[in-house]
């Protein structure tokens, strides 16, 4: 049953505080103040606690992944995040390397995952793993951005992409390397608000896994949630 849909004093009011609270107004904004008043109510709650408050990136490192997260999911729309990064103190160089790990993050699937399931046996001693941990490297050459971010901006790039292969690849090397866990679980769940819910659900799925196979070594809350039953994958698997 419908139940109808706000009246123009509401929509004004509503479409007021969240200008007054974000400074603009995008059009998405509208409707659901139009249709659907509940939805926006649950909107601006989880967007300020994904991209608004500070969790465990810096400002900075998440306006980086951010962008990262943009670029690889084709989202022009996204400029505020372009200003935020150069308000931040985000340079031309380190604008490169944002572009840099998408490319050679989005590209990697088509290289050394084939190499790594396919052709491997024919150029050994070639080992595909190796070469995809040296990309970060690449990415940020020359550029004054930090490693651990390159490995925050692949992680984000790969779940957005869906790139099973690349999340299992960049969660092993950020352990081995000791990247952050919590910043690793943010640049995971941030591309949720570009790409859907079902990207961060992939890669949660397979850091899970690592977790129980003893592939990475996680800390204690991680090892926590991996030891809790979790079938929800297998339930809409069988249907």
């Amino acid at each position: 049953m419908s139940h109808g849909l706000s009246t123009p004093e509401d929509v004004k009011r509503r479409l007021e505080q969240n200008l007054a609270s974000r400074g603009y107004l995008l059009p998405h904004q509208g409707l659901m103040a139009v249709a659907m008043p509940a939805l926006q109510d649950g909107y601006k709650v989880m967007y300020g606690a994904l991209t608004v408050q500070q969790n465990h990136l810096t400002p900075f490192e998440r306006e980086f992944v951010w962008l990262c997260i943009l670029v690889a999911a084709g989202e022009s729309i996204g400029t505020h995040h372009v200003k935020l990064f150069l308000e931040l103190g985000g340079t031309h160089q380190q604008a490169e390397a944002v572009f840099r790990v998408v490319n050679l993050a989005a590209g990697a699937p088509k290289s050394f995952q084939f190499l790594h399931e396919h052709w491997e046996p024919y150029f050994a001693p070639l080992d595909a793993t190796a070469s995809y941990r040296g990309l970060a490297e690449l990415a940020v050459h020359g550029t004054n951005t930090p490693l651990e971010l390159a490995r925050l901006g692949m992680i984000a790039v790969h779940t957005t992409l869906s790139q099973k292969w690349g999340i299992r690849q960049e969660l092993e090397a950020s352990y081995e390397v000791g990247v952050d866990e919590g910043k690793l679980a943010e640049s995971v769940c941030l591309p949720m608000w570009a790409t859907g819910m079902n990207r961060t659900i992939e890669a949660a799925e397979i850091w899970l896994d690592l977790i129980r196979t003893g592939k990475v070594q996680a800390s204690a809350p991680f090892q926590t949630w991996a030891e809790v039953a979790q079938d929800g994958m297998a339930v809409f698997a069988a249907k």
